[in-house]
């Protein structure tokens, strides 16, 4: 059961009088426990609803159309918690006072189909592969990091067998779409156990329809955990070649290369960012797969508007180490001609998380203060997209306007485009939290073709 928090004016629940404060029990009979149970067994159009209003128990018989809602406004899902302890999980790798939110491991298949959070399924009972399958909670994404289940329970530090490729074999069998992840730790899960797992998973092709190998994160903060080793990048280079021939091999065999590496095994290794064909579906953008080419392709999009709406001021662009590589090979020197001078790079090192962490997105509020305040900026500092929490705060509870005082500049965050970001400079509109990145440009331009959602790495 859920609780009613409020009823939309003119609804039909406002007509047969469902009050706020009521508690919805049942549809047709089955019992609902979030939201996703409401929005499937309410799309029909004969609905008997059984809610709990007042200490008594009505029923509502109610005709409609299939595709119209009852005017509920319930209260939000409670995400799962997490109940592994994975050697590289970036939660025990955090610092201690900062906000609690951020001490939160989530493990909840549910955001996994709504916003593309990544899920082992270790929690996963029979109960639920049964829903997903019912309610077709498709695409799915799954943490799988090895397949050989001694490995596996080593990695995510349970002491069960969670028999994954069994669910697997459930869900894909059912016609549930997913999408693989495996998190890269040197002399542990690659080599011929990363062979074992791509041969363990590519039986379930084409439901399971794509693997993203992403480079372990190692922060400064570990304390007393495994030790693990970092990827370098004489071992991506190696990685990279080995991929690129067992991705021929997967092509000729099923028709797809099935096996996709992240960014930043290109970028911090300076080779080329691979065209589109190689990512072929950008199956796993919010995984940083495939999301720079992207980037780039819209820049150039756009590049033929831009002297006519870029804005009379001096641009400072903030970016990470992989970042700035980006903005540096492929954006700045086709942005200078029109430009003219007016913008200007400044590369941040993590300090906070540690020099080994290169993503834009993991910069902090305090690091990037002690990087501009030593050099000149132009009229407006740009940060990198996806920078700030839904709440508005960088991951050290620094905000926007703590990061403006201090510098003495309006900041704004990298919006959807070069040309959104020159348009709100020009009204002088920042961006507000909760505001769409380029990711969300790309998955809204894709709509019809997949879904996507909002990478919650591990």
């Amino acid at each position: 059961m859920i609780q009613i928090l409020d009823i939309e004016p003119g609804s039909i629940a406002a007509e047969l009088g469902i009050q706020p404060g009521a508690v919805l029990k049942q549809i047709n009979g089955k019992e609902i426990e979030d939201q996703l149970d409401y929005r499937f067994y309410v799309s029909t159009e004969q609905v008997e609803v059984l809610v709990e209003q007042e200490g008594e128990e009505i029923i509502f018989d109610i005709e409609k159309d299939p595709q119209e809602d009852l005017g509920l406004v319930l209260e939000e899902m409670k995400m799962r918690k997490c109940g592994n302890k994975c050697i590289f999980c970036f939660v025990h790798q955090t610092p201690k006072g900062l906000r609690k939110s951020l001490y939160f491991k989530d493990e909840d298949y549910r955001f996994s189909f709504l916003y593309g959070h990544y899920v082992t399924l270790s929690n996963t009972r029979r109960k639920d592969l049964e829903r997903i399958v019912e309610q077709r909670l498709s695409p799915l994404y799954i943490s799988v990091h090895a397949t050989e289940p001694e490995l596996r329970k080593h990695l995510l530090g349970i002491k069960h067998d969670d028999y994954l490729l069994q669910k697997i074999r459930y869900l894909t069998e059912h016609g549930i779409e997913l999408h693989a992840q495996i998190v890269l730790c040197p002399d542990l899960n690659d080599g011929e156990h990363l062979d074992r797992t791509i041969a363990d998973l590519k039986q379930f092709y084409p439901h399971l329809r794509s693997i993203a190998i992403v480079p372990v994160g190692l922060t400064r903060h570990r304390r007393n955990l495994p030790e693990l080793h970092p990827v370098t990048n004489e071992y991506s280079l190696r990685l990279m070649e080995e991929m690129e021939e067992r991705r021929r091999a997967l092509k000729k065999e099923l028709g797809s290369s099935f096996v996709y590496l992240s960014d930043e095994f290109y970028i911090r290794t300076g080779q080329p960012v691979p065209d589109d064909e190689y990512y072929e579906g950008f199956y796993q953008l919010e995984n940083g797969v495939g999301l720079t080419r992207h980037f780039i392709n819209r820049f150039r999009e756009e590049l033929p508007k831009f002297r006519r709406r870029f804005p009379r001021k001096r641009l400072s662009l903030v970016s990470g180490v992989l970042g700035s590589e980006v903005l540096k090979t492929y954006i700045l020197p086709e942005l200078e001609p029109v430009a003219e001078g007016k913008v200007t790079l400044h590369r941040v090192i993590n300090r906070f998380w540690g020099e080994g962490i290169t993503v834009a997105g993991l910069l902090v509020g305090q690091d990037i203060y002690q990087t501009l305040k030593e050099e000149p900026l132009g009229d407006v500092v740009v940060l990198p997209p996806r920078v700030l929490n839904h709440d508005g705060l960088f991951l050290d509870d620094w905000t926007v306007e703590d990061l403006e005082k201090k510098l003495g500049k309006p900041i704004y965050v990298f919006p959807d485009s070069f040309l959104e970001l020159f348009d709100r400079i020009r009204r002088g509109v920042n961006q507000e939290p909760g505001d769409r990145s380029a990711v969300h440009y790309v998955a809204e331009q894709m709509k019809g073709k997949r879904s996507l959602g909002t990478l919650n790495g591990e």
